[in-house]
């Protein structure tokens, strides 16, 4: 498998969006009380407004020109709600599941970090499902470490 990764256009953002929904589908899955099924009819346009965002980056995983995953972040040089400066904020990242461990996920890490940098950040931040422990093996093998730990109370 020949993995590359390329920023995403506003022609990408149907395909974008299909990954988003399957993204927040395992989310559901993984725990339905605390994730909803949020993503919709709005995804495309959503995502492909934040293809040409100032301060966001959509990117499109491949294998020989057929999308596999995509990843998206934004840069905040204040982002007071994290008590973080120069931060690049990972939201979303998603992987086929056919496609997993053929350094899709990997290469669109690495994108992820290369535009942090060119936009000026010191740190990529990021959640992940307590339920997701593919991804939690693949950010810890890529350098991340854990900083804070979410914690819900229903009411």
């Amino acid at each position: 498998m020949s993995v590359t990764v390329r920023r995403a256009t506003k022609a990408d953002a149907a395909r974008v969006a299909e990954f988003a929904v399957a993204l927040a589908r395992l989310h559901v899955e993984w725990d339905a009380k605390r994730f909803t099924q949020v993503i919709g009819d709005g995804a495309a346009w959503w995502y492909g407004e934040r293809a040409e965002a100032d301060n966001a980056a959509v990117f499109v995983a491949e294998n020989d020109g057929h999308p596999i995953g995509f990843a998206y972040m934004e840069y905040e040089e204040v982002y007071y709600a994290g008590l973080a400066t120069d931060a690049a904020w990972l939201h979303d990242i998603y992987v086929e599941p056919d496609a997993r461990n053929s350094g899709a996920g990997r290469a669109l890490l690495a994108a992820v970090r290369d535009e942090a940098k060119r936009r000026g950040a010191n740190k990529v931040l990021l959640s992940v499902a307590v339920g997701n422990e593919h991804g939690q093996r693949l950010f810890e093998r890529s350098g991340f470490r854990t900083t804070m730990l979410e914690m819900m109370l229903e009411v």
